[in-house]
């Protein structure tokens, strides 16, 4: 009579090896769409980084406006009436903003930045890379006297599915005599 060597209580049976499979499936998948979760936060973070730092510049644009004008002599706010404006980066080397009312029927959605692969600078210029986001500015009158002005300058972008809205608010005055 021969032995075998070979038990058939060795290895694994097709039931154990689907539990095990089944194990490491859920301990990989669930941290891998932890990652990808993450991954997608990451971004939506990173484009409102640049949405907060394009609203405030849509602000200093017209503060920079006022400030010519007034060390200038002008009329502290001349070009500048109440209504919508686009914001540009223009001047070499140092970019200098330019506000500009806006073209057409432009309201409260905006219009589109565009990305100056050159410099690095966003721009509301269509000869550019197009971006994710659009920037209004919109200046109007605050308060009784004429010497104040509300400045909101809001930029919206759309990250994967989600989008996003920034608006900043700031007023501004007349900081010296005529």
């Amino acid at each position: 009579m021969i032995i075998s060597k070979f038990s058939k209580n060795k290895g694994f049976t097709l039931v154990e090896t689907l539990v095990a499979i089944s194990i490491l499936l859920i301990a990989v998948v669930g941290p891998m769409s932890l990652i990808g979760d993450a991954l997608h936060k990451l971004y939506y973070a990173k484009d409102e980084i640049i949405a907060i730092n394009l609203a405030q510049e849509g602000i200093e644009a017209v503060r920079q406006a006022r400030d010519s004008n007034m060390l200038s002599g002008s009329q502290w706010m001349a070009g500048l009436t109440p209504g919508y404006y686009v914001v540009d980066v223009s001047g070499s080397p140092v970019p200098l903003l330019d506000s500009r009312p806006c073209p057409g029927l432009c309201t409260t959605e905006g219009l589109p930045v565009y990305l100056d692969v050159a410099t690095g600078l966003y721009r509301q210029s269509a000869t550019f890379t197009a971006t994710q986001f659009s920037r209004i500015v919109r200046i109007e009158n605050a308060g009784l006297g004429s010497d104040e002005r509300r400045i909101t300058s809001t930029v919206s972008w759309r990250t994967g599915g989600n989008s996003g809205t920034i608006t900043v608010i700031e007023y501004i005055f007349k900081w010296a005599l005529p």
